[in-house]
């Protein structure tokens, strides 16, 4: 006789027995998906705090660095006289500037043509080099003059073309007033060795010779012809004489970039001349020393409210954190806070509280900010920051929370470490899950294996009992 649902041939509540049996049997699965659960979110907590104390590690790597804290600043009490700007290996100073006069460039001019005047066939000679006292003499310089050849026919704008293309340090242009033209010579650079003289034996070529020696003058060097000799910039610091070929002044104080604007001193080197000094500082950049502190302090104040989180017990609602009373993670928020709270030596300060970095109550860090700039100025804030003195108990404070960050999250640390143990464990449950699963599956397949040789047995005895029933009442009735 088949059953076609199990409970039938018994009449008993087959279905709730065994899902009630089995419920029994999957108990377990509960504890241990509760436990999985909080596996995980100590196991995502973890992955947290590594990722905090990389970047507490890569802060106090960059500051631990002593380039990191030498920054510069520098200002002037008159903008208009120069720009100042510095690197790191300028050392903090005051000076005066004067600027007695800029770096020129030379510039000389043609007379007027005509449009459209054509050239006559010929060499003009272009030779760089230096004018004293303006033209009296000409020293020339290491390149070589250079041949720029004229061909009968060419114009002014073919002259300019070919000057500009010979590369020689001369920029050539033409100058059209609406009516007639003239060619604009002038150095590509400033400074006395930028001036250029030019010859030429063809007369046809005279108006384009410039040689102030050449007697008699003729040409752009004729009188009357408007000359601009190039210059060295002349300029004074703390009263002391410099020269540039160039109006960016960077080799007079190390680490110090001028870029001269205007000339401060009239009537230089005149019985009536009259200075008008500019003042510049250089100094430390306090700004980017506090940041410095500021960057760590934040890195730091990240994982100390992080650690609390973790291991406290909220009174209020009765819950714990994730690794209250766990030694490790415990361990972890005890080293750092007595970290910040240790010693380094090799500065007039020791203590962070003594520049500025105070510590509250709960661990986190705060900063005074005017405690910190004069700690910055006068040295002490770097020294308590970089100081190498070979100890891990009395580094500075940058090597010290470096070396403690890179130990933790590298393999074999107290992270990495923290990590492994984690996942053993969640995997370990993940198996145990299995193992009650299995069992109460094969627990459940056995129970429905017996109930349903039961209702089989029962479904027969229940037929033979229906018969023997109906024999009797049929004997009765025949009897009767």
């Amino acid at each position: 006789m088949a059953i076609s649902s199990v409970g039938i041939g018994s009449g008993l509540g087959v279905e709730n027995i065994v899902s009630q049996l089995v419920a029994l049997e999957k108990a377990p699965l509960t504890s241990l998906k509760t436990k999985a659960t909080s596996l995980q979110a100590q196991v995502s907590a973890i992955g947290e705090l590594k990722s905090l104390f990389s970047d507490l590690t890569d802060v106090a790597t960059k500051i631990a660095d002593p380039a990191a804290w030498t920054a510069r600043s520098a200002s002037i009490s008159s903008a208009t006289t120069a720009a100042v700007s510095v690197t790191a290996e300028a050392a903090p100073t005051t000076f005066t500037l004067d600027v007695d006069s800029l770096a020129k460039q030379q510039s000389v001019s043609t007379a007027t043509l005509a449009k459209g005047t054509t050239l006559s066939a010929g060499t003009l000679k272009f030779q760089l080099g230096t004018w004293e006292s303006n033209g009296a003499a000409f020293a020339p310089g290491t390149s070589s003059a250079v041949d720029i050849t004229v061909v009968a026919g060419d114009t002014l704008d073919t002259l300019a073309s070919k000057i500009n293309k010979a590369g020689i340090g001369v920029a050539a242009a033409v100058f059209n007033d609406g009516t007639n033209q003239r060619l604009l010579l002038s150095s590509k650079n400033t400074g006395a060795a930028a001036g250029f003289r030019i010859q030429s034996s063809e007369s046809g070529l005279q108006g384009f010779v410039f040689d102030p020696q050449a007697s008699p003058s003729v040409g752009m060097a004729a009188a009357g012809v408007p000359v601009q000799y190039s210059a060295d910039a002349k300029l004074r610091i703390n009263g002391l004489p410099a020269t540039s070929p160039t109006n960016t002044v960077s080799n007079a104080i190390a680490g110090v970039s001028i870029d001269l604007l205007a000339v401060t001193t009239t009537d230089y080197g005149l019985g009536t001349e009259v200075r008008k000094s500019a003042s510049v500082t250089v100094s430390e950049n306090v700004k980017s020393a506090v940041k410095n502190v500021q960057d760590l302090i934040t890195a730091y104040n990240k994982i100390n409210s992080a650690l609390s989180d973790l291991v406290k017990y909220n009174a209020e609602n009765k819950t714990a954190g994730l690794f209250q009373g766990d030694s490790t993670i415990v361990g972890l928020q005890s080293v750092l806070r007595g970290i910040v709270s240790s010693t380094s030596l090799g500065a007039s300060a020791q203590y962070l509280a003594d520049v500025g970095v105070e510590r509250a109550r709960d661990g986190s860090l705060s900063m005074n900010t005017n405690k910190l700039s004069t700690a910055a100025n006068n040295g002490t804030l770097q020294k308590l920051f970089t100081n190498n003195n070979g100890n891990a108990l009395t580094n500075g404070f940058a090597l010290k929370l470096r070396d403690f960050g890179k130990g933790l999250i590298a393999s074999g640390g107290a992270v990495a470490n923290k990590t492994e143990a984690l996942s053993g464990s969640l995997k370990k449950n993940t198996q145990d899950q299995t193992k009650v699963s299995d069992r109460a599956t094969a627990v459940e397949a056995r129970l429905r294996k017996q109930y349903t040789a039961l209702d089989t047995k029962m479904a027969s005895l229940n037929a033979l009992n229906a018969y023997v029933s109906q024999q009797v009442t049929t004997w009765n009735k025949s009897t009767g």
